[in-house]
């Protein structure tokens, strides 16, 4: 099965995701300092939801045209809901 192009920009966000959040680690590993650290978590705190977001607005927009306007908004609201629910 060939993948959609939503799909493919979807994997690709992640694998961004997964590539930042291991040079995170690569910092923390060369500067391991508390301040440093919190410097760095700091930096994920802002980039990681903001890349979740674009995937799953990447997903909806993809789903757009196969489902129901009210799936679609249930489908939306979930994703805010998750947003919400994980912030500090």
């Amino acid at each position: 099965m060939e993948p959609t192009a939503a799909a493919k920009i979807m994997v690709y966000l992640r694998l961004l995701l997964a590539i930042i959040s291991l040079v995170a680690v690569y910092l923390m590993l060369k500067y391991p300092t508390v301040e440093a650290g919190l410097r760095i978590n700091a930096v994920l705190s802002l980039t990681n939801p903001t890349i979740l977001l674009l995937i799953n607005l990447v997903g909806i927009s993809g789903l757009a045209g196969k489902v129901s306007f009210m799936k679609l908004g249930f489908i939306i609201v979930g994703a805010i809901f998750i947003m919400l629910g994980t912030m500090k």
